[in-house]
């Protein structure tokens, strides 16, 4: 499915299932001496709520700390994403990272689409479940796999 000298998207966040699917994309960029673009989103969608900017006494004062939140939050996702870089750039393995912000499901599509890659792998978690707790596919991997125009490879 993924051939030589591939550019493959993982997603990162460093949450069990993410790191297992790094470990996933890893041996497959060894074996295929592919290259990883490794991308963390900082979800800001969920900053304000539709309707609640009307109710905000002071936008100014709100935007001006959402901006210090998003400005230490994609900092700390600098760092993170960096110190994985470096790993993996000392096990040989060919890699770039990115921290976007936004709707993690549209900035991976974005990414996919603007990289040109041939593949995603991700981790799932599951959060859409079905009756009697058995296990679903998390909403934003589902999405990714249903609208990516490249195979996406779902890790559990």
């Amino acid at each position: 499915m993924i051939q030589d000298n591939s550019r493959i998207l993982v997603p990162f966040d460093s949450t069990e299932l993410a790191i297992k699917a790094l470990d996933r994309a890893c041996e497959v960029a060894k074996n295929t001496n592919s290259e990883l673009i490794l991308l963390y989103v900082l979800d800001t969608t969920c900053l304000c709520p539709g309707g609640m900017r009307e109710h905000i006494r002071d936008i100014n004062e709100f935007e001006t700390a959402r901006n210090h939140y998003v400005d230490e939050l994609k900092s700390a996702a600098e760092q993170m994403i960096q110190e994985k870089w470096k790993e993996l750039n000392r096990k040989g393995i060919k890699v770039t990272s990115l921290v976007k912000t936004g709707d993690p499901a549209d900035e991976i599509l974005n990414v996919a689409r603007n990289e040109m890659v041939h593949a995603i792998i991700m981790g799932s978690s599951g959060s859409l479940r079905r009756l009697h707790e058995r296990k679903g596919i998390g909403s934003i991997s589902r999405w990714i796999s249903e609208i990516a125009n490249c195979p996406v490879i779902l890790m559990r």
